[in-house]
């Protein structure tokens, strides 16, 4: 609730961002604000020292969940503070206000758990909350909860921090955008009547349009016939303002190599708070196709070699630990993209600085260093924005204002509003890169420093370590993301009868780094050490021994690679301390065990020694063969259950979880729910025990209970979490 104690002078904007997501959004809430007359600040969690966050009354919080329910990497530093901070001080933060916007995905068992943790900490640490939490769902389109969130944000916001100079700024801002709201959404309503909406309009394609690089422009597939029965459009999201300029000089930039960004040397020379976080450039030393010619997916494993200079990091990894690459957008999706932009190879590469349109509102944080450091508009979409981010709608509702053909503005206002719904869906639903966009709609031309502006920053892509340390090299196992779409083409001819068009897509680095070791000598990427928040390490004892607790390790397809190492490890350990032999079971799973079977001959080699006590293969392409385990790893599970409770409730087994959210993640946490439910049943002794080890709820618990719910399953999975004992590491 709002607090009457004062009316702060200022607001603070923090984000925790992994894509770049929750940094975008966080920025547009900024930036109205600031333009609404609010006194506002933006910046990332991490940077907690430099904006003093311990002083701060009013926050108003943008966080995303990554993992499975992990923090994103830029606010690890944040995290360690804010705990040390509110267990000294159970009053430490009651002079703070806080709002907070969480963005996650349900296909994770911790949903928005960032957001939750964040929440939870702050109201035990005395602060309270001005205006409701906002959780936004990935899975259903986020936009259905962070529109409304932001809309109701102003009102709340107003009682509890005022504006610079007028008091009524803020309401007369609303009021001149709610009438240019208004004016939009009435001309499209005219124009809806004057469209003919023929067969070709229903699969918006690029012909007759510019042809930079055909093969990387994609035709998007969107049904535009619900507009010819749309009498008005509603909820159109507001456009946002300019707020970068760019000064271009008549020479072109230095030659630099293609293959790290031009300002490597800038991130080589920063020091983290934790130095073994720093980046610095390796060599692809060595790639191997892992996967037969014919097996569905191609994996590679490579090998890269760690400079001498990269000694921050020596003795700072372990088996489980992953890092990041620096990938670049793919070129010719850049050569395209300046081309259909109507900019010359020759002013592409000239040097430019961005600067603030407005002196109140900063720069996007990606693009700040351009204002210090001339770049290149080249360098700056290849290394700093992301093409292929999925669409939001404050992206498309800007576009829409740079159309020189009605027909197109009006279609993305359509896109745009609450009655587009399902078209913006279908749009998110395709992947497109922002050149597909601009294809679709032809008469679109922005001016490039808007564009770069509204696009989110290109993240960072984060690979496990698939050894354990020994020598100077880190290994990565990887599956080649290109893919086909097949789209249904709607038709208002009947006689054509049912179409479809196949699409392409591609990843940003898989792509890229097959292709660099495929056809340079030893090139060099940049790179850095990610953060292990979740610990998943191959649990040790304080004296380096192997922790006696059994461990099983659940990693089909590439995520095997991380317990790879996990066995390299407990083998060294093994030769250390040979009395020792801790129980280690891997559920491995694939299509096919002679296509795709990945580390075969390393696994095999750690059953035979002894430091892999039990192997589960699963095969889900020839599952009734005499070597398959199950169709899936869950299966495996199942039919070994009482083996695997016992385990976990009698010998305090560690479960490691290694591969897809959205499928696998998601089955095996409800197949374990559900192996614990049945296992109590037929002994009800554990129900107990299991029941006061739940956090305190509201619910009644009946601690006499001789049964476990699905619900409470869960529940021990959650505490198991807490407790490291249940730990993963997924990905969607």
């Amino acid at each position: 609730m709002p607090s009457s104690d004062f009316v702060d002078s200022h607001v603070a904007f923090l984000y925790a961002s992994q894509t770049g997501n929750a940094e975008s959004i966080c920025y547009n809430i900024y930036e109205t604000a600031v333009q609404r007359g609010f006194n506002a600040t933006y910046n990332v969690l991490d940077d907690y020292a430099k904006f003093g966050f311990s002083e701060l009354r009013t926050i108003v919080f943008v966080v995303s969940t990554t993992g499975d329910g992990d923090p994103p990497d830029n606010s690890a530093r944040f995290w360690r503070i804010l705990r040390k901070a509110t267990r000294s001080d159970k009053h430490a933060y009651a002079h703070l206000r806080y709002a907070i916007l969480g963005l996650g995905d349900t296909n994770y068992s911790n949903f928005c758990n960032t957001a939750q943790r964040l929440d939870k900490q702050l109201e035990e640490a005395g602060a309270r909350t001005f205006y409701k939490k906002g959780l936004a769902d990935d899975a259903t389109g986020m936009e259905e909860v962070v529109e409304p969130w932001i809309d109701g944000l102003w009102a709340a916001l107003s009682q509890v921090a005022k504006c610079k100079g007028d008091s009524d700024a803020a309401e007369t801002v609303e009021t001149e955008k709610d009438v240019e709201a208004e004016k939009d959404v009435e001309e499209a309503a005219e124009a809806l009547a004057e469209l003919n909406v023929e067969a070709a309009d229903n699969a918006t394609s690029t012909e007759g349009s510019v042809e930079p690089a055909p093969h990387e422009v994609q035709p998007l597939v969107l049904d535009f016939r619900p507009m010819a029965q749309t009498p008005s459009i509603t909820n159109v999201a507001r456009v946002t303002a300019p707020v970068c300029t760019a000064t271009y000089e008549d020479t072109p930039v230095e030659p630099h190599s293609p293959d790290f960004p031009p300002w490597s040397a800038e991130l080589i020379s920063s020091h983290p708070s934790d130095p073994s976080l720093t980046p610095f450039l390796a060599t692809i030393a060595s790639s191997t196709q892992m996967t037969a010619p014919e097996a569905l997916k191609r994996t590679l494993l490579i090998d890269l070699e760690l400079p001498s200079s990269a000694s921050h990091v020596d003795g700072q990894w372990r088996a489980g630990d992953a890092f990041n690459i620096y990938a670049p957008n793919h070129a010719p999706l850049v050569r395209a993209l300046l081309d259909r932009l109507q900019i010359s190879t020759f002013d592409a590469h000239k040097h430019v600085r961005l600067a603030k349109r407005n002196p109140s509102i900063e720069l996007p944080a990606h693009l700040q260093r351009f204002s210090n450091t001339s770049s290149s508009i080249y360098d700056i979409l290849v290394w700093s924005v992301d093409l292929c981010a999925h669409p939001r709608k404050p992206l498309l509702r800007a576009l829409a204002e740079y159309c020189n053909e009605k027909a197109d503005r009006e279609r993305l206002l359509f896109i745009c509003s609450r009655q587009g719904l399902k078209t913006f869906e279908a749009l998110r639903n395709q992947t497109p890169t922002v050149l597909d966009v601009l294809h679709a709609f032809p008469s679109c031309v922005p001016p490039v420093e808007r564009l770069i502006e509204l696009l989110p920053p290109l993240a960072p892509r984060s690979y496990s370590i698939c050894n354990a340390p020994s020598g100077n090299v880190w290994k990565i196992a990887f599956n080649v993301v290109e893919y086909e779409l097949t789209l249904d083409v709607f038709s208002v001819d009947e006689e054509k009868g049912a179409q479809s068009v196949r699409v392409s897509r591609r990843g940003v680095c898989t792509p890229w780094l097959e292709q660099l070791a495929q056809t340079q000598e030893k090139p060099q990427i940049l790179v850095a050490k990610r953060p292990n928040i979740n610990a998943f390490h191959l649990p040790t004892t304080s004296d380096l021994k192997p922790d006696p607790r059994p461990v099983i390790m659940i990693g089909p397809g590439t995520g095997v690679a991380p317990f790879i190492g996990f066995l390299e490890q407990r083998a060294h350990e093994l030769q250390l301390h040979p009395q020792s032999s801790p129980f280690m079971w891997l559920l491995f799973g694939c299509r096919d065990a002679t296509l795709d079977y990945l580390f075969k001959s390393d696994i095999q080699a750690h059953v035979d020694s002894g430091v892999l006590t039990r192997l589960s293969a699963c095969f889900s392409r020839n599952a009734g063969s005499f070597t398959s385990a199950g169709k899936y790893v869950q299966d495996a599970l199942l039919a070994n259950q009482n083996e695997f409770a016992k385990l976990m409730l009698q010998k305090n087994a560690v479960l490691f979880v290694c591969g897809d959210a959205k499928g696998m993640g998601k089955d095996v946490n409800d197949t374990v729910a559900r192996i614990l439910c049945n296992y109590v049943e037929q002994h009800p002794e554990f129900v107990r025990p299991l029941l006061q080890a739940l956090p305190e709820s509201k619910l009644p618990v009946d601690l006499e209970a001789k049964v476990l719910t699905a619900p409470q399953a869960l529940q021990v999975l959650m505490v198991w979490s807490s407790e490291n004992r249940y730990v993963r590491d997924l990905w969607a």
